[in-house]
């Protein structure tokens, strides 16, 4: 056995601490739940394996050489490093701290997740957030992320996934539009106007429900966009009508800028979730924020 290999033995070091502390190999054996001549031959195969002796035996117990304290100290020292890095271990699980880096579809994060981050940030000044919109139709990128929160499954492996719940949608567009193009009374109507999808290309599917009952609507536009924010203006210069969560116009609603059709019937939500690594020993910093989010959401 090499000089390396034998102060690798975590075993027989151990064993030698404990025969050090305790001065005698009775003792040290009872400690370890096993016999003295266990922890006899465990000594003289670390002292064989470092070509030095480190115990005496004397009328008193067991004495240490000037190696055996040499040793000994060296040890004692590093186990106190490995405490102190276990402590800090177990205090990633128990206070936040580092960086929280979370991914979100862009609407949702501006109108629902931006105040609940400061919040949440408030109230952990150890921790660091981050947070990156993704396109509101789009998936999470191939970064690393601590959190993504989607309607859509990631593709990436071994994520765990919380339900935040619905989210109502509406179909809106300006007071300017529906007076030059008129408001349509039934869903299959849109097929006759201007609806401004999220494709750029070919028709777009719009879901209705009527009770148990769901109906499909082929809608198209000559504008399109894969975020919330720019059809919103685009239907607030009466360009055309659009489909978006009730969330990202509640103010645009309030103040009439907008005004919601078929409020009737149900237009199917989609389900925002909240994905995160699925592990038995959870960073207290996501552990923390999925909790957080799913409380106020």
């Amino acid at each position: 056995m090499s000089l390396t290999a034998a102060l690798r033995d975590l075993n027989k070091l151990n064993t030698f601490v404990r025969v050090a502390e305790r001065k005698s190999f009775t003792r040290a054996a009872t400690d370890l739940r096993t016999t003295p001549s266990v922890v006899s031959k465990r000594m003289k195969e670390l002292e064989d394996a470092l070509g030095v002796s480190l115990l005496n035996r004397s009328t008193h117990g067991i004495v240490l050489t000037d190696a055996g304290e040499g040793l000994f100290r060296t040890f004692v020292q590093v186990l106190a490093t490995l405490d102190d890095y276990l402590l800090d271990a177990r205090n990633l699980r128990s206070e936040p701290v580092g960086t929280l880096r979370v991914q979100a579809q862009g609407e949702f994060a501006r109108c629902i997740l931006t105040p609940l981050i400061v919040d949440f940030s408030q109230a952990r000044p150890g921790l660091r957030v981050h947070l990156s919109a993704m396109p509101d139709y789009g998936v999470a990128s191939d970064d690393v992320f601590d959190v993504i929160v989607a309607s859509e499954k990631p593709s990436i492996p071994g994520l765990a996934r919380m339900d935040l719940g619905p989210v109502p949608f509406v179909v809106c567009a300006s007071p300017e539009y529906f007076r030059r193009h008129g408001k349509p009374g039934e869903p299959r109507e849109l097929r006759d106007h201007n609806c401004l999808a999220n494709q750029y290309s070919g028709l777009k599917n719009w879901e209705f429900r009527r009770g148990a009952r769901s109906s499909h609507v082929e809608v198209k536009g000559a504008l399109s966009s894969d975020n919330y924010s720019i059809l919103i203006q685009m239907a607030l210069r009466g360009a055309g009508i659009i489909r978006v969560p009730r969330y990202a116009i509640k103010s645009e609603i309030q103040n009439n800028a907008l005004e919601p059709i078929f409020e009737d019937i149900a237009i199917s939500a989609e389900r925002i979730c909240i994905y995160y690594p699925k592990t038995e020993y959870l960073p207290s910093k996501i552990a923390d924020f999925v909790d957080f989010v799913q409380k106020y959401i």
